[in-house]
C-alpha cells in the first residue's frame, strides 16, 4: 500500500509539473501571439503616417507655382481625413514661414524682430517675462543665470543660439504652460534666414511687424490678401506704405534705413518651409508624426528635415 501511495504521489507531481509547463508553454505562445500582433498593428500605422508623409511632399513638388504661396492651394486644404480598415489616416500640412521664428532673436543686431516680438507678447496677453525666457534661451551665450536649469530633471547647461524645434521651449524656467500653450501657434524655430511670408502670416503677426500700420488698414489688407494673395514683395511693401525706389536706402531724412522698421528683405509671398501634422489610427491604437519639410528649387524633391513620431 505505501508503495503504492508513495508511486501515486509521484505520478500526480510528475502530472501536475507537465501541466505547469503547458500553461507556461501556453502563456508565452499567447504572449508571443499579442506580442506578433502588437508589432503588426505598429507596422501598420507606420505606414499610414508614411503614406501621407509621401502625400505631403508630393503636393508640395506639384505646386505649379512655388514662388507664391497662400491658403488657397492644394497643399493647404482644410484637412485630409482618409478612412482605412479598422481606421484612418488624417493630416494637414502648414506653412511654417507665416509664424514668427524665434531664432531671429538669436541675433542680437536683429531690432526688428526683437521689437515685433514684444509687440506679439503684449497682442497675446503674454508676460514679458516669459519673452524675456526665451529670449535669453536663444541669446548669444544662453542664459545668465544657469541654476533652474540644472533642477530641471533631467538637468539643462543652456550655450545659447538658435534651436530646432519649439518643444525644446517647453519646460523652460520662467515660461509657463500657459504662456507657451498662448504662443505656440504663433512661433516656428527655422534657420535665422528665414523670411517672414505675408500670404500666410496670421493677423498679430503682421501686426507685430506693421505698427504704425492703423488696425482698419491692416484688416483691409489682410481681407484683400486672402481674396487675392500678394504675387510680389514689392507689391506687398506698396499696399502697407513701406515700398522705396529701388536701390534707395535713405529715408526721406537722408537718414539710413531703420533696422527696426520691416522691409522687403524681411519678407517673402513664397515659402521653403512646411510642417505636417499627422494622425493614424487602428481600432483603438493611435500614432502621431510631426514632420519638417524643406521645399528646395525645381527640379530637387523636397527634403525633409526632421520628424517625430509619438505612440500615445
Amino acid at each position: 500500500m505505501k508503495d503504492r501511495g508513495f508511486v501515486l504521489i509521484n505520478a500526480l507531481v510528475i502530472v501536475a509539473a507537465l501541466a505547469a509547463v503547458a500553461v507556461l508553454l501556453l502563456t508565452r505562445a499567447e504572449t508571443g501571439r499579442a506580442r506578433l500582433q502588437a508589432g503588426i498593428e505598429a507596422e501598420q500605422l507606420t505606414l499610414g503616417l508614411d503614406a501621407f508623409e509621401a502625400l505631403a511632399v508630393t503636393l508640395l513638388m506639384q505646386d505649379t507655382n512655388p514662388a507664391v504661396d497662400h491658403p488657397g492651394e492644394d497643399w493647404a486644404s482644410a484637412g485630409y481625413d482618409v478612412p482605412l480598415a479598422r481606421g484612418a489616416v488624417a493630416g494637414q500640412i502648414r506653412d511654417l514661414q507665416g509664424l514668427f521664428n524665434v531664432n531671429w532673436l538669436a541675433d542680437p543686431e536683429n531690432t526688428l524682430a526683437a521689437q515685433a516680438f514684444d509687440r506679439l507678447l503684449t497682442r497675446l496677453a503674454v508676460p514679458s517675462n516669459a519673452g524675456a525666457a526665451i529670449r535669453d534661451f536663444v541669446g548669444p551665450g544662453g542664459p545668465d543665470d544657469s541654476a533652474a536649469f540644472l533642477r530641471l530633471d533631467p538637468p539643462l547647461a543652456p550655450v545659447g543660439g538658435s534651436i530646432l524645434m519649439l518643444d525644446q521651449l517647453r519646460s523652460l524656467p520662467g515660461l509657463s504652460r500657459r504662456a507657451f500653450e498662448r504662443l505656440r501657434p504663433y512661433l516656428t524655430a527655422l534657420p535665422g534666414d528665414s523670411r517672414l511670408n505675408v500670404n500666410t502670416a496670421p493677423h498679430h503677426i503682421l501686426a507685430a511687424f506693421l505698427p504704425d500700420l492703423p488696425g482698419a488698414a491692416l484688416n483691409r489688407v489682410v481681407s484683400e490678401r486672402d481674396r487675392d494673395p500678394f504675387r510680389s514683395v514689392e507689391a506687398f511693401m506698396t499696399k502697407v506704405g513701406l515700398a522705396r525706389p529701388e536701390n534707395d536706402t535713405e529715408d526721406a531724412d537722408g537718414n539710413d534705413e531703420d533696422p527696426a522698421t520691416l522691409s522687403a528683405d524681411d519678407i517673402a509671398v513664397g515659402s521653403d518651409w512646411f510642417q505636417a501634422d499627422i494622425t493614424a489610427r487602428l481600432d483603438d491604437r493611435m500614432a502621431e508624426r510631426v514632420t519638417v519639410i524643406r521645399r528646395t528649387a525645381p527640379p530637387r524633391r523636397p527634403e525633409i528635415a526632421w520628424r517625430i513620431s509619438r505612440w500615445p
